[in-house]
């Protein structure tokens, strides 16, 4: 799809200016395929690039896994999970997948690593400053890092602060200057001008593409009808 390209020549711009950045795309616009897409050419131009940290809820491990082995089958790919996850750090692995519950439960472990990318998956995940999460993840060491969140806002600004914060220190001021300039602002005030000013200063570091900004990209829509009988129980309730 033009857009995903589009998307990976944006995640490649990131690294070639030496910043962060959030990839906030609606649900279902391929934020995975993207990444993987990026996290390929990046294996592919440096040689001995470090290995890539992938954080996620624990639900969607094997769903990467299996998204790597589709579109990537040449990385190799380890699971960092369960019992025996210590195993893992003895393997010969490029990226690494693991939940966000485990980077708190091993902090000291990873923050005693070194990746090239530490990207987190549902990065919403992270969007109160104060949890567990947020501090341990802060604690690793990256040369980049990306986040990847169809709702980068859910409930107020604080949300898109936590992110940023994380991503690129400073870029909003401090957590007391963004409510102060911005939260108060536009969330109470409604103050337009305020939130044309947080827009344009974010704009280089988070890329959003709704599904109707990019319905031109996306192929046509397939319905299949499939008639079922009810089974006897079912038809008598």
């Amino acid at each position: 799809m033009p857009y995903q390209w589009l998307g990976v020549c944006w995640l490649q711009h990131l690294k070639l200016c030496g910043v962060n950045g959030l990839l906030a795309d609606d649900m279902g616009l391929g934020k995975t395929l993207q990444t993987i897409s990026h996290i390929s050419l990046e294996f592919s131009q440096t040689k001995e690039l470090k290995p890539v940290l992938i954080v996620l809820p624990t639900s969607l491990l094997h769903n990467w896994k299996n998204e790597f082995t589709k579109f990537a089958p040449h990385l190799k790919v380890a699971i960092y999970h369960g019992p025996k996850r210590q195993q893992v750090i003895n393997d010969d692995y490029q990226i690494m997948l693991t939940s966000y519950q485990l980077v708190v439960n091993d902090a000291d472990f990873f923050e005693q690593c070194d990746f090239s990318w530490l990207i987190l998956d549902e990065a919403q995940a992270i969007k109160n400053h104060r949890t567990k999460a947020h501090v341990a993840l802060k604690r690793v060491h990256s040369d980049f890092k990306l986040c990847l969140s169809g709702t980068p806002v859910e409930n107020n600004l604080l949300e898109l602060w936590s992110l940023l914060n994380f991503l690129m220190p400073n870029l909003l001021g401090t957590l007391s200057e963004f409510k102060f300039h911005f939260q108060k602002a536009i969330e109470q005030e409604g103050n337009q001008r305020k939130l044309d000013l947080l827009l344009k200063r974010i704009a280089p570091f988070m890329l959003r593409r709704t599904k109707q900004s990019v319905a031109s990209d996306l192929p046509e829509k397939t319905e299949i009808i499939q008639t079922i009988d009810l089974a006897d129980e079912q038809a008598k309730l």
